[in-house]
């Protein structure tokens, strides 16, 4: 099941590569076992053991830690409790043992799932979904309820053939209140009927409710929903909203940008409001087209990378380059389909940028900002971003044991597991640790009356004041939300991956 996108946080995909080296590159500790459970007879009770399978999970969580994981030495004393002999529950151990620091968990992200197949999918904007983005609020007169907020609906998918828009307010889920208990249904069911209203011109919600009634579809969301250029008195401003650094948006982004040349575009708004994160190899192709053309050509570095102290060393000793670059081509790969996107022609000669963020974006969209941050003024505009500055793998047992190992047990079995910090060229991190500070205060206010890439939508029109748009009255750039809402967040789920190949098998 997709869930629309709504996941404040990145992933970093492991690209299986075999690395020329000894058969074991990073050692693996044993770890001590608790005791046995046994009887009067010194038995073994079968009944207090995990299972075959949950006994696999156990040790291929455990290896994962131990070697990849960036707090590997800090969670040490823990990772005893994945003992494959006695730990009943590894998806529970995992999520409690994640790295926390002063009493506070600082690894929000690192997650065990034992449905593999369709974590990948709604990673990658596939899967079903009814085709739009919502957030949650509280009616304040009405104990225990809540609403949702649509604010964005994607071309062609149910919300948008059953006329829901920016702004659409749900009240009831399949004709009962929306509460804590049902909110998650109005994403994650097969089919389903809304009460939708609106805001009467007071600022309150309608009693007048509509119901509209959808089915899930099976559907790939786009990124890349709105592009289009504005007229600044001869100077031309490219608006992108952008919501996923997804693989498959590589085939459309140089395209884009491609026009903004040829419009003459040389400043952009960059709206990553709800982009939650993403791909590496997307991050770095829309790093490589904003940034200057000379610094893609000279492929000077975008992004440093730090992981635990035994990768590192493994690494310095292999030589092995941590940093990204900017680069003119990217290796695509999907479903079988592999080919070389070339974006020498694709570069508009941004001066400046003016990035739109929101506490839902995180990760890749954080770690774009960070790195481009040397080479291009940059005004971020709206609030303080997710803060999530690290990044991780996404493994699957195929991906971490040897062929010659038999996984079979878990072939369903994954890990998103957090394996590096990001920073730009010079080793800062502005994302780090609460998020990345807005210079031009702005609420996102789903509730004005636009859509998105409209001029007068709020945010939108922030950025085109900065840029030197002119309009009647006064514009504040710190319009308070009429309603307090929230973005809907799933705890350990992640929204994209991002990419390294750098990774040794183990066992």
């Amino acid at each position: 099941m997709h869930f629309a996108g709504l996941w404040p946080a990145d992933l970093l995909m492991f690209m299986k590569k075999e690395l020329a080296a000894p058969a074991l590159l990073l050692a693996m500790t044993l770890l001590g076992s608790c005791d046995f459970f046994e009887d009067a007879f010194g038995r073994k009770d079968s009944a207090t053991r995990p299972s075959p399978e949950i006994s696999k999970a156990d040790s291929f969580a455990r290896d994962v830690l131990n070697t990849y994981y960036l707090w590997t030495s800090e969670i040490a004393g823990d990772l005893p409790r994945l003992d494959p002999d006695t730990c009943l529950d590894p998806v529970g151990v995992v999520r409690e043992i994640r790295y926390h620091a002063a009493g506070r968990e600082v690894d929000h992200w690192t997650v065990l799932t034992d449905d593999f197949d369709s974590f990948t999918s709604s990673m990658q904007g596939l899967g079903l979904t009814y085709g739009y983005e919502l957030q949650s609020g509280r009616i304040s007169n009405r104990e225990g309820q809540y609403f949702l907020v649509v604010t964005c609906v994607y071309p062609g998918g149910p919300a948008q053939k059953a006329g829901l828009k920016r702004g659409d307010i749900i009240v009831t889920i399949d004709g009962k209140p929306v509460t804590r208990d049902n909110l998650y249904d109005a994403l994650d069911s097969r089919s389903v009927i809304l009460g939708v209203t609106f805001l009467d011109g007071d600022g309150t919600i309608s009693s007048s409710v509509e119901p509209v009634a959808m089915s899930a579809e099976d559907m790939y969301l786009d990124p890349v929903m709105v592009s289009r250029t504005f007229d600044l008195d001869g100077k031309k401003v490219g608006y992108l909203f952008y919501n996923s650094f997804d693989i498959r948006s590589q085939l459309k982004l140089p395209d884009v940008f491609r026009r903004f040349k040829e419009e003459g575009v040389t400043e952009l708004v960059l709206d990553l409001r709800y982009n939650g994160g993403g791909y590496a190899r997307t991050e770095t192709m829309l790093a490589s087209l904003i940034a200057p053309s000379s610094s893609v050509v000279a492929k000077e570095v975008f992004q440093t990378d730090v992981y635990n102290s035994a990768l590192m060393e493994m690494w310095k000793e292999q030589g092995a380059d941590l940093s990204t670059r900017f680069s003119n081509t990217f290796e695509y790969e999907e479903g079988g389909r592999a080919e070389t996107i070339d974006i020498t022609d694709a570069h508009p000669s941004i001066t400046r940028l003016y990035a739109l963020v929101t506490g839902s974006s995180a990760s890749a969209s954080e770690a774009l900002l960070v790195g481009l941050a040397p080479y291009l003024d940059i005004t971020i505009i709206g609030e303080q971003t997710y803060g999530k500055y690290c990044a991780g793998f996404v493994l699957g047992p195929g991906d971490v044991y040897k062929k010659t190992y038999d996984y079979s047990l878990i072939d369903d079995w994954g890990i998103y597991v957090m394996v590096s910090k990001f920073a730009d060229r010079d080793g800062r991190n502005a994302a780090e640790p609460d998020g990345i500070p807005a210079d031009v205060a702005c609420h996102d206010d789903p509730f004005d009356g636009f859509q998105l890439g409209d001029e007068g939508e709020t945010m939108l029109r922030a950025a085109l004041s900065s840029a030197g748009k002119t309009y009647p009255g006064t514009l504040s750039t710190a319009i308070p939300p009429r309603l307090g809402i929230e973005p809907l967040h799933r705890t350990g789920l992640p929204a994209g991956l991002l990419v390294k190949d750098l990774l040794p098998q183990v066992k």
